[in-house]
C-alpha cells in the first residue's frame, strides 16, 4: 500500500498531467464506491456463519456458504452491468479534458472488471475470517499488490498512461481470486466439510438480511470515497489531485489500521454469540485499546511528518496546506472511530438500526457539505465528515451501552487518554518548527520522537502491549 500509494506517485506524474491523475481519482472514486458496497453482505454472512460455527451446525454453514458464493457472482454481475452503462458519461461527470477523456474511459472500464472480481474475493473472504484462518491469505494478498506493482510499472514503461494503474488492479484481483479460491477449496476439504448447500430461501433470507447493512455500507462508501469526484465535480481535477496528495500519509496510513478493525470482525462475531457480558468487555476493551493506539499515532505522525515527506516527494506546490491537513486528519480519525464502533454494532445483531444511523450520517453529511462547499471549496469535505460523524458518535456509544450492554465508558477513557498523550507531542513539534531542509537534523528529531513516542505509549498501554508480546511469542 505504501508503495503503490506512495512511492509511485511522482513516477505517475512522469507518464501523466496532475490534472489527468486527479481526473483518473474521481473516476477511481466511483469504481471503489460500485465495488465497496457489497461489503454489506460480507459482514452478514460472515456474522451468519460465525454463529453456525458456535452452535456446531454445519448444516445451517453449508447452506450459507452456498448463499454466499450465488450472492457473490449475482453481485460482481450487477455491478458490471451498472458500472457499463454510465461509463460513457464518467470523463464529462469529472469535467475531463477532451485528449484524455477516451483513456480515462478505457481506465474505468478496466478499473470496473477488477472491481467486480474483488467483490468476488471480498465475499470469499468470509470463510477465513470465520475459520480465524487469515495468514496465507494475507501472504497472497501481499504477493499479488507486490506482482501488480511490478505490472503497473511494465504498463507505464509501455506506453499505457493513466491505464496501466487500472490493469494493476486487474493483475492483482486475478491473482487474488485464483489463489485464495484454491486455498479456500483446499481448507473446506481438509476440514471435512460437505459441499456448500445452494438453497434459495437462504440466498433469499441472505438478501432480506442484507437491504439495510447493504443500504448502510452505500452510505459508509459515499462518505468515504467520494472525495475526489465531488472535487473534481465541483471545482477541477487537479484540486482533486493536491486534496489526494495532502491527505494521502493519513489516508494510506489508515488502511491499515482499518484492516485491523476489519480483522477484529469475525472475532467479535464469535465473541458476541458466547453472550458471556464479561468475555465480551474483555475483547471490546483490548481491541478498542490496539485499535485507538494505532489510530492516533496515524493522526499524530501525518500531522507531523505530512508537509516534509510532501516536499520531498512531488514538491509543496501540490501540498494544500497545513489548515486543510489538520482538518483532513481528525475527520479520518472521527471516521474510522464511527467505522469502528459501527462493526461492533452489527456483530452484536443490531444490524438494522445501525444501518439506519449510518443512512441518516450520510444525509447529515451530504446536507452540512451542500450548504458550506460554495463558501469552503475543499474544506467542505473534511469539515462535513468530520461534524456528521461527531453528531453520531454519541447515537452510536448509546446503543453500545442500552442495547449491547457493553462498557462504554472503557473507549472513552482509552480515547481521552488517547488524545491527551498525542498532545504534548504536537505542541513541542509545532513549537520546535525545525528546518525539514537539514535532512541529518530532521532525521535525528524524528528518530528521538519516535523513540519517546513509543516508550510513552509502552508505559502508558503496559498491560495489553505486554499480553499482545506474551501471544506474538506463545505462537512462535
Amino acid at each position: 500500500m505504501i508503495v503503490n500509494g506512495i512511492v509511485l506517485v511522482p513516477i505517475y506524474f512522469h507518464y501523466m498531467s496532475v490534472s489527468t491523475y486527479g481526473a483518473w481519482l474521481a473516476t477511481g472514486n466511483v469504481v471503489a464506491m460500485l465495488g465497496l458496497i457489497e461489503s454489506g453482505f460480507a459482514s452478514v454472512i460472515t456474522q451468519k456463519m460465525s454463529v453456525s460455527i458456535v452452535n456446531n451446525d454445519d448444516v445451517q454453514f453449508r447452506k450459507q456458504a452456498g448463499a454466499n458464493i450465488i450472492t457473490a457472482i449475482l453481485f460482481a454481475s450487477v455491478i458490471l452491468i451498472s458500472g457499463l452503462a454510465i461509463s460513457p458519461f464518467v470523463a464529462d461527470w469529472v469535467n475531463v479534458d477532451a485528449s484524455d477523456s477516451g483513456a480515462i474511459r478505457l481506465a474505468f472500464i478496466v478499473a470496473l472488471i477488477a472491481s467486480c472480481i474483488s467483490i468476488m474475493v471480498s465475499l470469499f473472504g468470509a470463510f477465513p475470517q470465520v475459520w480465524q484462518d487469515t495468514k496465507t491469505v494475507g501472504i497472497i494478498n501481499t504477493v499479488s499488490s507486490l506482482v501488480a506493482i511490478a505490472s503497473l510499472v511494465s504498463f507505464l514503461l509501455l506506453g499505457f498512461g493513466v491505464v496501466s494503474i487500472a490493469l494493476s488492479y486487474l493483475v492483482r484481483a486475478c491473482i487474488n481470486l485464483i489463489f485464495q479460491g484454491l486455498w479456500i477449496l483446499r481448507n473446506w476439504h481438509s476440514r471435512g466439510l460437505l459441499t456448500p448447500l445452494f438453497d434459495y430461501s437462504s440466498v433469499k433470507d441472505l438478501f432480506k438480511a442484507c437491504i439495510y447493512p447493504f443500504l448502510s455500507k452505500l452510505s459508509g462508501v459515499f462518505m468515504g470515497h467520494s472525495q475526489s469526484f465531488i472535487i473534481a465535480s465541483f471545482m477541477n481535477p487537479a484540486l482533486a489531485a493536491v486534496y489526494d496528495i495532502t491527505t494521502k500519509v493519513c489516508t494510506v496510513a489508515c488502511t491499515f489500521v482499518s484492516q485491523f478493525n476489519g480483522s477484529f470482525f469475525a472475532l467479535f462475531s464469535l465473541t458476541m454469540a458466547t453472550k458471556d457480558r464479561d468475555k465480551i468487555n474483555d475483547v471490546f476493551k483490548k481491541t478498542s485499546t490496539f485499535f485507538l493506539v494505532s489510530l492516533l499515532a496515524v493522526g499524530l505522525y501525518s500531522m507531523c511528518f505530512s508537509e516534509p515527506i510532501i516536499r520531498y516527494w512531488v514538491g509543496l506546490d501540490k501540498f494544500g496546506g497545513a489548515l486543510l491537513l489538520a482538518i483532513a486528519v481528525f475527520a479520518k480519525i472521527v471516521s474510522q472511530i464511527r467505522s469502528y464502533l459501527n462493526n461492533i454494532i452489527y456483530t452484536g445483531g443490531l444490524i438494522n438500526k445501525s444501518a439506519k444511523l449510518d443512512i441518516l450520517c450520510m444525509a447529515v453529511y451530504l446536507l452540512i457539505l451542500f450548504i458550506i462547499i460554495k463558501n469552503t471549496q475543499v474544506y467542505a469535505i473534511p469539515i462535513a465528515t468530520a461534524l456528521s460523524c461527531l453528531i453520531f458518535l454519541v447515537w452510536y456509544l448509546r446503543i453500545l451501552k442500552n442495547d449491547l450492554h457493553i462498557d462504554v465508558k472503557a473507549i472513552i477513557r482509552i480515547a481521552l487518554k488517547g488524545f491527551m498523550l498525542i498532545a504534548p507531542f504536537l505542541l513541542v513539534h509545532f513549537v520546535l518548527h525545525l528546518d525539514y531542509n537539514n535532512i541529518i537534523l530532521y532525521g535525528l528529531y524524528f528518530i528521538i520522537f519516535s523513540v519517546v513516542y513509543c516508550v510513552v505509549v509502552y508505559y502508558t498501554n503496559k498491560d495489553i502491549i505486554n499480553l499482545f508480546i506474551d501471544r506474538i511469542h506463545h505462537r512462535k
